[in-house]
């Protein structure tokens, strides 16, 4: 089978693999739709720690091709599924405890065991979910951001009435706007420095959508929310936002961080610690969201295609990196189809 793989950072190659063998927990699943996240873009630069070479990709739907038992989790082949981004040892202290995704032992897709962004990949079968039957394989693709968003979400009150902002209308900020919008917020402000997603966040639901670029965000924010937010997310990974994050939240409110940062936050005033006493979250992966995933799938509470920009074929994945990475692409999310 062909798979994209990366064997030194900055370089991606297409090249022929052996169809993974299972075990009897494993299963065999045909990749559909494989998305490019910013995780994937630290493997490739080498920024992000991984065991090379590796096949990309963590993100994706399929069906199942192959089991390593039959009956195995109660599927079937052909059966349309998504899966967890990685599976843990299940013995270690964190995992007895259930934070399996503190695991040091964790196999990450895409990162110590080979990924998704090949015609076939093999999964634990614990980790593997089978789709709604009224949700498609496009949507079904988005299955893990949006887990890890319900898990940031989950850490704050219930939104009802309250006053939001967003900083970052890519995928997850813009699966977190919507999250608060269908939990009552009675208003949610959206940041980013590209237009278009902008412009998607406005269709979303935004009762205001900011550029970054043009001009103070913390300033215009407060003209909108004088006493500021109440629930702040950091969606960018950008050390600059979370500045801004902390100047527009307001006295006893929560600011969640579900960004990762790939560069240092070099200097922060953390006096508002003391004067705004702020509750502030950080969230990492989807676990206790994925049920709510697939269920906000089902009741189409989230709208996934239209977050679909560009699709790209596997021999074009460094392709569609590039395009990932373009400031000035109008790009959001970006799929690699191995089996179109």
């Amino acid at each position: 089978m062909k798979a994209a793989r990366v064997h030194e950072p900055g370089k991606i190659v297409i090249e022929d693999v052996p169809v993974p063998a299972l075990g009897e927990n494993d299963v065999l699943i045909k990749v559909h739709h494989a998305g490019i996240c910013g995780t994937d873009v630290g493997v490739y630069h080498g920024y992000v720690p991984a065991t090379l070479p590796v096949t990309l990709g963590h993100e994706f739907s399929g069906t199942i091709a192959k089991l390593g038992r039959p009956g195995l989790g109660g599927f079937k082949e052909g059966d349309p599924v998504t899966a967890v981004g990685g599976w843990s040892c299940g013995q270690c202290e964190h995992c007895q405890n259930g934070n399996p995704q503190y695991c040091k032992s964790r196999n990450a897709l895409g990162r110590t065991v080979d990924g998704c962004m090949a015609e076939f990949v093999k999964m634990d079968y614990r980790v593997v979910y089978p789709l709604p039957l009224h949700v498609s394989l496009d949507e079904g693709q988005n299955f893990l951001n949006i887990a890890c968003v319900v898990r940031g979400y989950k850490k704050v009150p219930l939104q009802l009435g309250k006053r939001a902002v967003v900083f970052g209308a890519g995928n997850m900020g813009l699966i977190m706007l919507q999250m608060l919008k269908a939990a009552g917020a009675s208003q949610v402000i959206v940041t980013d420095a590209i237009p278009f997603r902008l412009v998607l966040a406005k269709k979303f639901g935004a009762g205001h959508a900011i550029n970054v670029t043009e001009g103070d965000p913390v300033q215009k924010i407060r003209n909108l929310l004088p006493a500021g937010a109440d629930v702040v997310v950091e969606a960018t990974g950008n050390p600059s936002a979370f500045q801004n994050a902390c100047d527009v939240l307001k006295e006893g409110g929560a600011l969640v961080v579900i960004g990762m940062f790939s560069k240092k936050v070099k200097e922060v005033d953390l006096s508002f610690l003391y004067y705004k006493e702020p509750i502030i979250y950080g969230s990492k992966g989807g676990e206790e969201g994925y049920e709510e995933a697939l269920q906000l799938l089902e009741d189409k509470k989230i709208q996934i295609t239209p977050m679909i920009t560009h699709r790209f074929s596997l021999e074009e994945t460094a392709k569609g990196f590039g395009v990932f990475e373009d400031k000035n692409s109008n790009a959001l999310r970006i799929l690699i189809e191995p089996t179109a």
